[in-house]
């Protein structure tokens, strides 16, 4: 029974050299999507609480979009859907990315972090009490300031 589970484990926690195994690809994934997410999701986050509607309204579509789908449907359209579009594939750069899987899957992967964190985020920064925002502002802070 050991020698069974030894058996099938070996491919994910051992390479042979030539690749690179299961449980590597898959730390590396994580570590890409979650690393690209984050530092897209800060930016993104203080437009989403933005008073003004041509700065919040893009970014909710895409957080209500990205949130709203399925990752899998999300991998689909990134590697199929945009590749087939003939503008992608006459522009070198785009078709050496969107042809690589592996570029989409970290594509699709980090947006769709980046959009689940955004709203996390933004929900944190909505969570200020209206006093600490006056206080900052007492001291001097405005604009990028305050979120730092």
């Amino acid at each position: 029974m050991i020698e069974l589970l030894q058996e099938y484990w070996r491919p994910f926690l051992y390479s042979d050299g030539s690749q690179i195994t299961g449980l590597a690809m898959t730390l590396w994934l994580l570590s890409a999507a979650l690393i690209i997410g984050f530092v897209l999701s800060i930016p993104l986050s203080i437009a989403r609480v933005s008073s003004r509607r041509w700065i919040r309204w893009p970014v909710q579509f895409y957080t209500y979009v990205f949130r709203g789908t399925p990752l899998y449907i999300q991998l689909l359209i990134c590697y199929t859907g945009i590749y087939s579009i003939a503008a992608v594939r006459a522009q070198p750069l785009l078709n050496e990315f969107f042809r690589d899987a592996m570029n989409c899957t970290v594509l699709a992967f980090a947006l769709n972090t980046c959009a689940y964190t955004t709203e996390i985020f933004a929900g944190a920064i909505r969570s200020m009490a209206h006093g600490d925002i006056e206080a900052a502002k007492a001291y001097g802070l405005s604009g990028w300031k305050l979120y730092a």
